[in-house]
C-alpha cells in the first residue's frame, strides 16, 4: 500500500482494492440508469413526465451539493485521512437510498407518487455524493505518475464496468424472473424489483467501505486551507484551469452520450429490436461484458498513443457503430449480439478515458494555487454531469417521448411515433455529442512529457518550502 502521493508504482493490491471500491456506486448507476424510469414507468405506472420530475429534482439538489462535499474533503484533517471518513459516512444511507429507489410510492395520487420518487432520488444522490466524490478524488490522490494514473483509472473502470454487467445481466431478469415468484398477487411484480434493490443497496454499503478498511491515502498535505468556503470564487477558480475545461467537456459530452443511451436502450431492444427477456438481459451483458474486457487495450492505447488520441480514436468507433445499432432490422438477435459486442469497445474507452484524463488537472491547479483540491475537481466533475442528466433525461428525453405518444405502463407495444425516438436517442442523438467531444480531445493541452515536466517543477517547489519550513 501507498502512504504518500509519489510517481512510483502502486501495488496491484491497492489498484485491486481501490477498484472494488467502484461496485457500489457502479451498480447502483447502472440499474438506475438502465432499470429505473422503466421501473417507476413502466412496472409502477407513474406518468412519464411526473417521472422526469422526480429526475429532475433529485439531480439539480445533487448537483449543487457536490462541489461541497468535494471542498469539505480537501479541508478535512483526519489520522483516516481526507476522503475516507466521507466514505465511511455515506456507505449506509447510500445503500438503504438505492433500496427505497425500487419500492412502490405509499400513494395513490400520480403526483404525491412523483414527489416520493424526488424525496427518495435526493436521499439517494446525497449519500452517493458523500461516497463518490471523495471516491474519484483518490484517483489524483494516490498518484502523480501520468501512466499509473491511466493503470489505476483502468482498474477502477474494470471493476465499474464488470459491476455494471452484473447488473444489467441480472438486475432485471432476477427481479421479474425469479423474486417475483416468492410473492402473490398484483404487486409480485414490484415487490421483485424491491428485493432486487435490497441486494443491489447492500452492495452499495459493503464496497466503499472495502476502501475505507484497506487503502491508505497519501499522509502529505500541503498548507490547509483556512478560507472560508465561497463557491463563487472557487467556481471562477475552478473553470480558469483550461485543461479542465477541456476535458469537463469531454466528461461531460462523453457521459452524455452514455446516460442517453442508456436512458432508453431497455426500451430500444424491447419495442423496436423486440427482444422477449432474457434476450434484452442478454444484450445488456455482452456490451458491458465487452466493455470490462477491454479495460487492458484501454490502458495500453493510452499509454501508446497518449490519452487524447485514444478517446477520439474510440469515440469515433463508438459513434459509428451506435449509428449503425439504431439502422438494424428488428428481430435479428445474432446481429445485435455483433454490434452490441463493438459497442462494447466504444463503451469501455468512455467510462475509462475521461476519468484518465482529468485526472491530470490537479497539478496545474497546485501549481496555479499551491492546493491540492482532487476533492473539489471531482465534485465539479460530478455536479456537472448531474446537472445535464437532469435536463437530457428529466426534461427533455421524457419530453419528446411523451410527445411521441409514448404509453405508460406494462404494455406490448409503443405507437411507431415513440418507437423512431427511441432510435433517434439511440443513434443519432450521441453521436453527435461524441463528435464534438472527440474535437476537445484532440485540443487537449496536457500530454505525458507537459506532465511530467510539471510534476517535477511541482517537487522541486515543495523541496524548497520544506527546506525553508526547516
Amino acid at each position: 500500500m501507498t502512504t504518500a502521493a509519489s510517481t512510483r508504482k502502486l501495488s496491484n493490491f491497492t489498484k485491486a482494492v481501490y477498484g472494488l471500491g467502484d461496485w457500489g456506486a457502479s451498480s447502483a448507476t447502472t440499474a438506475r440508469s438502465l432499470f429505473w424510469l422503466f421501473f417507476i414507468v413502466s412496472v409502477v405506472g407513474v406518468d412519464i413526465q411526473l417521472a422526469g420530475l422526480a429526475f429532475v429534482i433529485g439531480r439539480i439538489w445533487d448537483g449543487i451539493n457536490d462541489p461541497l462535499v468535494g471542498t469539505l474533503s480537501d479541508r478535512l484533517r483526519s489520522r483516516w485521512g481526507r476522503r475516507r471518513p466521507f466514505m465511511l459516512l455515506g456507505a449506509l444511507p447510500f445503500g438503504v437510498g438505492f433500496f427505497l429507489m425500487f419500492n412502490p410510492p405509499p400513494f395513490d395520487d400520480p403526483v404525491l407518487g412523483a414527489l416520493y420518487y424526488g424525496a427518495v432520488f435526493i436521499l439517494y444522490d446525497t449519500a452517493y455524493t458523500i461516497v463518490n466524490a471523495p471516491y474519484a478524488a483518490l484517483t489524483s490522490e494516490l498518484t502523480e505518475d501520468y501512466d499509473e494514473r491511466s493503470s489505476l483509472a483502468g482498474w477502477r473502470m474494470a471493476n465499474s464496468i464488470f459491476a455494471s454487467l452484473l447488473t444489467a445481466g441480472l438486475f432485471k431478469l432476477l427481479a421479474e424472473n425469479v423474486f417475483v415468484n416468492w410473492f402473490e398477487g398484483p404487486d409480485a411484480l414490484v415487490s421483485g424489483y424491491a428485493v432486487a434493490g435490497a441486494l443491489w443497496g447492500l452492495v452499495g454499503v459493503i464496497a466503499p467501505l472495502l476502501v475505507v478498511a484497506f487503502v491508505r491515502e497519501p499522509t502529505r498535505y500541503l498548507e490547509e486551507d483556512t478560507e472560508p468556503v465561497n463557491l463563487i470564487q472557487l467556481t471562477r477558480e475552478v473553470f480558469s484551469n483550461r485543461p479542465f475545461r477541456i476535458g469537463a467537456i469531454i466528461y461531460l459530452l462523453a457521459f452524455g452520450a452514455v446516460d442517453i443511451i442508456t436512458a432508453v436502450f431497455v426500451w430500444f431492444l424491447i419495442f423496436y429490436m423486440q427482444l422477449p427477456p432474457p434476450q434484452d438481459s442478454l444484450v445488456l451483458a455482452l456490451v458491458l461484458g465487452v466493455a470490462f474486457l477491454s479495460m487492458p487495450l484501454n490502458v495500453w492505447l493510452m499509454k501508446k498513443f497518449g490519452k487524447g488520441k485514444t478517446y477520439a480514436g474510440m469515440m469515433t468507433f463508438w459513434a459509428v457503430v451506435m449509428v449503425v445499432i439504431s439502422l438494424l432490422p428488428p428481430g435479428n438477435l445474432p446481429l445485435v449480439l455483433l454490434l452490441g459486442a463493438l459497442a462494447g469497445l466504444g463503451y469501455g474507452a468512455a467510462n475509462a478515458v475521461p476519468w484518465a484524463i482529468l485526472a491530470d488537472v490537479i497539478e496545474e491547479d497546485e501549481w496555479k494555487t499551491g492546493k491540492r483540491r482532487e476533492g473539489v475537481y471531482a465534485g465539479f466533475l460530478v455536479m456537472l454531469r448531474k446537472l445535464a442528466t437532469a435536463v437530457g433525461i428529466g426534461i427533455v428525453l421524457p419530453q419528446i417521448l411523451a410527445s411521441s405518444g409514448f404509453v405508460e405502463g406494462n404494455v406490448a407495444t409503443q405507437p411507431e411515433s415513440a418507437v423512431f425516438m427511441l432510435r433517434i436517442f439511440m443513434g443519432a442523438v450521441p453521436a453527435v455529442l461524441l463528435v464534438i467531444s472527440m474535437w476537445a480531445a484532440l485540443h487537449y493541452p496536457i500530454t505525458r512529457e507537459s506532465h511530467a515536466e510539471l510534476v517535477s517543477k511541482l517537487a522541486e517547489r515543495r523541496a524548497q518550502k520544506a527546506a525553508t519550513a526547516d
